[in-house]
């Protein structure tokens, strides 16, 4: 999965360090992802020299593998336009196999930092504080301080016998399968998440909720955490069509070939530890 990294885990206790040119400035506009276009590789500090950036306007976000990651919150047009976009999908593939974290987690706080430039106190601008990783009002009768967004929410694999649930959404085009998941709401425990999750999707009620693993996930700002369930009950799926298009059960041999060879999300990580009788109650 997307952590699995030993011991190259991020570090957002930092000081403010000075760049040199092995560090990454990741830069971003909207959800594209901006690369050097020779390459296809994400920009370092020596190529934001060398597109007459200045160290002014890198903001840093945290250190990697004893690399530093900055950002900029408002590139020029004119650097913008020396780099070439991609859609932020690319980062599931970059290498070393540590950066995806990085770069991911990377998009995240540029997300985050873009979202909170201005209080939501006092409406006063808003800047990376000096001493940690937060957004501090710029009003000094407010100084209102802004820690990164993380949203929680669940995947959950529910199982019926030798069979486990997969589905497919119908807000995104050409889904791959995935596991019944959604977001936590104000007041929930991450098992009644689970429950009502699987309710509004399916229609089904589950039993036996165990708790697998839990990971990052940047490219939607989430902390996303898995768990198994069994079916309790009917196994007649009744769909939330603004949410699924299909839902069907399979057994480990009947499910679809896996879209990537090692799974970056938990959601297939968990697919595929069906596939291979690793869930719990299979033999």
């Amino acid at each position: 999965m997307i952590q699995d990294i030993g011991t190259k885990t991020i570090d957002t206790e930092f000081s403010k360090p000075q760049p040199v040119d092995s560090d990454y400035v990741l830069l971003f506009e909207h959800t594209d992802v901006l690369v050097v276009p020779e390459t296809g590789e994400l920009p370092t500090y020596a190529d934001w020299k060398a597109l007459g950036g200045e160290d002014s306007e890198l903001v840093h976000i945290f250190e990697q593998a004893g690399t530093q990651f900055f950002t900029v919150l408002d590139p020029s047009d004119e650097i913008k336009d020396k780099l070439k976009r991609e859609v932020s999908r690319c980062l599931r593939t970059v290498e070393p196999e540590w950066l995806r974290l990085g770069s991911v987690t990377a998009l995240h706080l540029f997300q985050w930092y873009q979202s909170h430039r201005f209080c939501g106190c006092c409406g006063a601008p808003m800047l990376p504080d000096s001493k940690e990783l937060a957004m501090r009002c710029t009003n000094e009768e407010c100084h209102a301080v802004t820690y990164p967004v993380i949203s929680p929410a669940i995947i959950v694999g529910i199982i019926n016998g030798d069979k486990i649930l997969l589905t497919k959404s119908s807000v995104y085009k050409n889904p791959v399968y995935a596991l019944v998941s959604g977001y936590m709401s104000v007041g929930e425990t991450f098992e009644t998440t689970v429950k009502r999750e699987a309710k509004e999707e399916t229609g089904l009620n589950i039993k036996n909720i165990r708790y697998y693993g839990n990971q990052p996930w940047g490219f939607s700002g989430a902390q996303m955490i898995g768990f198994w369930a069994e079916l309790d009950g009917s196994d007649q799926v009744k769909l939330q069509k603004d949410e699924l298009k299909e839902a069907k059960w399979y057994t480990a041999e009947e499910i679809p070939p896996a879209y990537e060879k090692e799974p970056l999300d938990l959601t297939h990580y968990m697919i595929e530890q069906f596939r291979a009788h690793k869930a719990p109650g299979q033999q």
